[in-house]
């Protein structure tokens, strides 16, 4: 790869910034389901629990296996071409339903400023599709360069909110109001689920490691920068908007803007609004970078046909994939919102847990890393590291079990369609030549 075309590290921080969370937008239902100060509390929660261990995990394997097709190389490095198989399918499955929200989201906050019908809407979400397919096809530094400008649009409007806000923040307190209807844990199940969904996604851009420049040192500066940044963008907003009586009411996709208008003006829920839609159309441009690799690694390991598998020279695009991955989005952009963040965490996590596994594993196989991060603390932290997101996801799984059982047996039900999907598709395109390891620039 051409060094002048790589990542550096100022856009790899906003787009990383982008993939896992694109500005508070979305996590206005979690507080919806389990009141402000619940809500609060589990964002100060889950990235300790969960987005810490991640992230700690993808900088060290990024710096053992910097290549293009990441997690899906740490896994089968570790535990074997049919666990990496696994992998890829549970990463395509959450992708997909996560990456469909995005051009539904735009156009909500797109609604809020020019009035459309359901026609309209849906023409208006499959446009954004594939303007973003066609943004990803001028390559890797152009979704960098865009993902900086799209996410000052984003961050704009909340600072301002913040610090129109700040003089409240002295005196801040959490109401303790609480939604009514379903049960406490259904409430809190709701809501971890929503937040898991908002602070998810730290190892996702491991994918183009190899149009990362330097990646072994950036992707770990990128991701120890990133994480404070996105956990505070949730909080101080959330902070500033519960303030006063009508703080802790009527919480639900768009009642930032809705604030804004509280606290700011018209002026100000607008601009949120707006930045609602640029963080959407930011995060799907984003997600479809490192997600149209996916189907490009998997034609190269023949589990998909060979013509998947090639790129445009001159930019290394993988173009048949994004053509694929536009047409699948615009299938399925009419799902629900709940329904796709229940699938995609769900996928998510069983992704996660492949790739822990992996963590461990390959500490033992390549003990030596000279000159490489490595997590510290030997191995208490390391299987403190690989269990914590773990337990995070069985206890939202068993919460969420209570309101959302049906949604969870789908997802299962597909889930374990992975194995019938291997064997298929490795009889029908040949799988892997062979199992050897890929890692590359080390010898362990």
């Amino acid at each position: 790869m051409c060094s002048s075309r790589a990542l550096t590290l100022f856009p790899l921080i906003c787009v990383m910034y982008l993939v896992v969370s694109g500005g508070p937008y979305g996590i206005e239902d979690a507080i919806g389901s389990a009141g402000p100060r619940l809500a609060f509390l589990l964002c100060l929660v889950v990235p300790l629990t969960m987005s810490l261990p991640t992230a700690l995990m993808a900088a060290e394997l990024t710096a053992l296996l910097p290549l293009e097709g990441g997690f899906y190389f740490w896994v089968k490095e570790a535990l074997g071409p049919f666990a990496a198989f696994a992998e890829a399918y549970l990463t395509i499955l959450y992708s997909a339903v996560d990456t469909a929200i995005y051009p539904v989201l735009f156009v909500t906050y797109a609604a809020c400023l020019v009035p459309m019908g359901t026609i309209a809407q849906v023409v208006l979400a499959i446009v954004v599709v594939w303007l973003c397919g066609f943004l990803n096809l001028f390559g890797v530094r152009l979704v960098g360069l865009t993902s900086t400008i799209w996410l000052a649009a984003v961050a704009a409007p909340f600072i301002a909110l913040v610090a129109l806000g700040l003089p409240a923040l002295f005196h801040a307190r959490l109401p303790a109001a609480v939604p009514h209807g379903s049960s406490l844990s259904e409430r809190v199940g709701d809501a971890l689920t929503v937040i898991i969904w908002n602070f998810c996604g730290w190892e996702n851009l491991s994918v183009v490691a190899a149009e990362i420049e330097n990646p072994r040192r950036n992707y770990l500066l990128a991701v120890t920068i990133s994480l404070p940044i996105v956990t505070v963008s949730y909080l101080l907003p959330v902070l500033v908007c519960v303030q006063g009586p009508n703080g802790a009411a009527g919480w639900h996709t768009g009642a930032f803007a809705e604030h804004g208008v509280r606290i700011g003006g018209p002026w100000l829920g607008t601009a949120i609004a707006a930045g609602g839609a640029a963080s959407s159309f930011a995060i799907f441009e984003a997600a479809m970078l490192w997600l149209s690799r996916l189907p490009l690694v998997l034609a190269r390991e023949n589990y998909l046909p060979s013509s998947l598998g090639s790129v445009w020279l001159d930019r290394q695009v993988p173009a048949r994939c994004l053509l694929v991955c536009c047409l699948f989005f615009t299938l399925i952009i009419p799902l629900g919102f709940m329904t796709l963040v229940v699938f995609d965490v769900f996928f998510y996590m069983a992704a996660l847990v492949l790739e822990m596994a992996a963590l461990i594993m390959l500490r033992n196989s390549h003990p030596r890393r000279d000159g490489l991060f490595v997590i510290g603390g030997g191995r208490p932290t390391l299987y403190v590291v690989a269990l914590a997101p773990i337990a995070t996801w069985l206890a939202t799984l068993a919460l969420a079990a209570l309101g959302a059982a049906g949604n969870l047996a789908i997802a299962v039900s597909i889930a374990v369609l992975a194995l019938p999907s291997y064997r298929y598709l490795q009889r029908r395109y040949g799988g892997p030549a062979d199992c050897r390891s890929r890692v590359t620039g080390y010898e362990g």
